[in-house]
């Protein structure tokens, strides 16, 4: 090859370069990735912040604008004096002192406050390039009061049906409402969602879930079943209301037990401290009058036996005070003898 084939060649080649050159565009730093964090519930009166995040890159940051809806209320623009434009807008508070380009606070959120809220951003020129990013924000009435279960006794047979319902009242939006039993979620066939009621004036809502099943023994755990209802509401209320169900057949055959205790420990008291018939009747009725007494504890039987000790202690002083009467009798009858011999002579 020639020297002046070569050089033809690396001029071809030359112009073919600048020609991609010149049809390539060029890949500038332009603003990109603009994206919001908005909580996506809060309670009524609780401070919302808003971030509005970007890169600006190359660019120069023109303005920041917020939206609710489509209307616009608060606006950042860098390069004027003062930068922030806030715009009246019912159920929207700016708090100007913690506010900029990137954070927006609104405070004292009511339920008017709840919405879509978008942040666009612009770049200044030459670029002048415009994006929007958008969320929701949900603001919550919470309930005044824990859930109210009604409907469930506090004892069951096994093969009884277990009935009741959980309300969740004047909350908005309504509670989401869940049961357990012994800790365990209720199968989705043993419940039964009712529809929201909306009061008309308060616009507050109102849940109901009910519960059915079928009481087996397997649902106690030492004679007891624990059924509760928790009431939700998205990720800033959380509360449960429980309830104890007692198994009738486990604490009546405890019942028993201590009962037939009370019995051998009465029997046994009669044979060592009763000897007069009258006595021992006096003792057994004051037992029968207070059985409670006996089975709740270690001092139970102390706290009786010093209340038998009492009842001897009154019946002795009662038979005392007959002997007295009757000694006081015959000397009387000795005197009125004395006296109607005395007189006959």
């Amino acid at each position: 090859m020639t020297a002046t084939t070569w050089l033809t060649i690396n001029k071809l080649k030359a112009k073919r370069d600048h020609l991609r050159a010149i049809m390539t565009p060029q890949k500038n730093a332009f603003l990109r990735d603009v994206r919001v964090k908005i909580p996506h519930t809060i309670r009524r009166g609780q401070k919302a912040i808003l971030k509005c995040l970007y890169d600006i890159e190359d660019d120069t940051l023109y303005a920041v604008k917020w939206y609710k809806g489509r209307r616009e209320f608060y606006r950042y623009t860098p390069s004027e004096e003062p930068p922030m434009q806030v715009f009246q807008f019912p159920g929207v508070r700016v708090d100007r002192s913690t506010s900029n380009e990137t954070h927006l606070v609104l405070d004292s959120s009511t339920i008017a406050t709840a919405g879509k809220y978008s942040c666009e951003v612009s770049a200044d020129a030459p670029s002048f390039h415009t994006l929007i990013a958008a969320a929701e924000l949900q603001v919550v009435e919470l309930p005044h009061h824990q859930p109210l279960i009604t409907g469930i006794r506090s004892r069951y047979h096994n093969g009884d049906i277990l009935r009741g319902n959980c309300t969740s009242r004047h909350s908005k939006p309504a509670a989401n409402l869940t049961w357990t039993v012994n800790n365990e979620e209720v199968q989705p066939s043993h419940v039964r969602h009712f529809k929201v009621h909306r009061d008309p004036k308060s616009e507050m809502q109102t849940s109901t879930i009910a519960l059915h099943f079928l009481v087996n023994e397997h649902h106690f755990e030492k004679g007891k079943m624990k059924i509760r209802c928790i009431a939700q509401i998205g990720d800033v209320y959380y509360t449960t209301t429980e309830k104890i169900v007692l198994s009738a057949a486990y604490h009546h055959h405890h019942h028993n037990y201590h009962y037939q205790r009370y019995e051998n420990d009465e029997n046994e008291f009669n044979n060592v401290i009763t000897t007069n018939k009258d006595y021992a009747a006096d003792v057994n009725q004051y037992a029968l009058q207070d059985r409670t007494l006996v089975g709740q504890g270690a001092g139970s039987s102390n706290n009786y036996i010093s209340q038998v000790q009492e009842l001897t202690a009154w019946s002795t002083a009662g038979n005392i005070d007959e002997a007295n009467s009757c000694r006081t009798l015959l000397y009387l009858c000795i005197f009125y003898f004395l006296v109607t011999c005395f007189r006959l002579t």
